[in-house]
């Protein structure tokens, strides 16, 4: 076992340390294995021009997951229905009420129209943290209305105008 890749190989267990021992016999010399064509100066094989090399195929493409029956298939994405919550911003405190609406799976529009500027960043910084923390979503919705998604969840057209009919939400041409 004369090769670092061979002890590697014994070490992970990918092979047994006899199956290398019998594969190298004590006479064993690597130039005279090669195919024709192949010389060697000192540790570098010469290869003829014209010749093409083809690496070894991988185990990995030939052991694709297959699907499994018993399993529903993946990727579908069932919608929800939900309807999302007003928090009026008028306090820290009501970032402890965010977060826990949004753990809920629960849409959240931050109405923050007449909170003090400085509360309104504190609040915004937490939110984020937050969203990114959940793989959630953000976005400003109005002016001083900021729109919290938690993580596959979306709003519907319907509840989209019944936030509007409520001055929660500024429906785009889009929406």
């Amino acid at each position: 076992m004369s090769s670092l890749f061979s002890k590697a190989l014994v070490y992970l267990g990918l092979v047994d340390e006899d199956e290398i021992d019998a594969d190298q016999e004590p006479g064993f010399n690597a130039a005279s294995s090669e195919p024709s064509g192949y010389q060697r100066r000192g540790n570098v094989d010469i290869i003829p021009e014209g010749r093409r090399v083809e690496p070894p195929p991988t185990s990995r493409a030939a052991t694709r997951p297959q699907a499994r029956a018993d399993l529903p298939p993946t990727g579908l994405v069932t919608p929800i229905e939900v309807r999302a919550d007003i928090l009026l911003v008028e306090e820290f405190a009501d970032a402890r009420v965010l977060a826990d609406r949004v753990r809920a799976r629960t849409p959240v529009v931050m109405d923050m129209r007449q909170t003090d500027s400085e509360l309104v960043r504190r609040v915004v910084d937490f939110a984020s943290g937050l969203i990114y923390a959940l793989d959630g979503t953000m976005r400003k919705v109005g002016d001083g209305l900021v729109l919290v998604l938690p993580p596959r969840v979306t709003l519907n057209r319907e509840e989209k105008r019944r936030l509007a009919s409520l001055g929660a939400y500024e429906l785009d041409e889009l929406d």
